[in-house]
């Protein structure tokens, strides 16, 4: 309903049935039902608007606190960043009242700062993550950062840069004096292209000669971490070339279990 208040205002309240839900108060009649159709419309499609007046900063909090169970620890890290990189002034909204502009200006603030693009990007995804949790949640109808991208840096990016095989070969050569197992896993890696991560859970079960050599790279083990599933969770067959097949073999030999470490 709509009401005239004494100052000449116009209030529109919100029901759910009998419950009172909202009011908001606007200068014109118009703009008070505009509202309430569209907080009418919110509330039939199952969410509360009451709940999208909680600050971003609390809700953070809570979503932080399943993510930590729920996601890689490296992953979590990342989104545990939003508590320090998302603005002051974004995190005392209500998370009903950002928009794109806001999602926006906290990418250029976030470059202005220093930040690298694809740091910038990585906080895109994270800050994602959540609005998609809210909206699940049923805390918001959408989701303010699909709408938006991040601004392109003019910098050049730093590209990398392969070794050639006369390279990876005079290096090795140069890491065997020092530490020959330790040059001959290295090795194994420079031919492969697998993670250190990937190498350190690779099993002896794991190395095939049959119809062509190769490894199954199934899991990753991060040093100080548990073993987990590979980045993107798909495992893969790994070729394994001539030069570094002996190589393959004398660590197999040499390990009851894995191969590498």
């Amino acid at each position: 309903m709509i009401e005239k208040t004494p100052s000449g205002r116009f209030r529109a309240r919100l029901k759910s049935g009998r419950q009172f839900v909202a009011s908001r108060t606007f200068d014109t009649k118009r703009e008070a039902s505009d509202w309430l159709a569209r907080e009418r419309a919110v509330l039939a499609g199952g969410v509360d608007p009451r709940t999208g007046r909680r600050l971003v900063r609390a809700l953070l909090e809570e979503w932080l606190a399943i993510r930590e169970f729920t996601v890689a620890a490296k992953t979590y890290r990342t989104d545990q960043a939003l508590q320090r990189l998302v603005p002051t002034s974004l995190q005392a909204m209500q998370v009903s009242a950002v928009s794109e502009r806001e999602v926006a200006r906290s990418f250029e603030a976030l470059i202005q700062h220093g930040l690298g693009e694809r740091s910038v990007v990585r906080y895109r995804a994270s800050l994602s993550s959540f609005f998609t949790w809210c909206v699940r949640e049923k805390i918001i109808v959408r989701n303010p950062v699909t709408g938006t991208k991040v601004p392109r840096s003019s910098e050049e990016p730093t590209e990398m840069r392969p070794w050639t095989e006369a390279e990876l070969e005079a290096t090795y050569a140069l890491w065997h004096e020092h530490d020959p197992h330790l040059a001959d896993v290295l090795l194994v890696l420079g031919w492969t292209g697998m993670r250190w991560g990937e190498a350190r859970a690779v099993l002896v079960e794991d190395v095939v000669e049959v119809p062509t050599a190769g490894l199954l790279v199934r899991r990753s083990h991060t040093e100080g971490g548990a073993v987990k599933a590979t980045k993107g969770r798909r495992g893969r067959r790994v070729p394994v070339a001539d030069r570094i097949l002996p190589i393959i073999r004398r660590l197999v030999v040499s390990k009851s279990r894995t191969i590498c470490c």
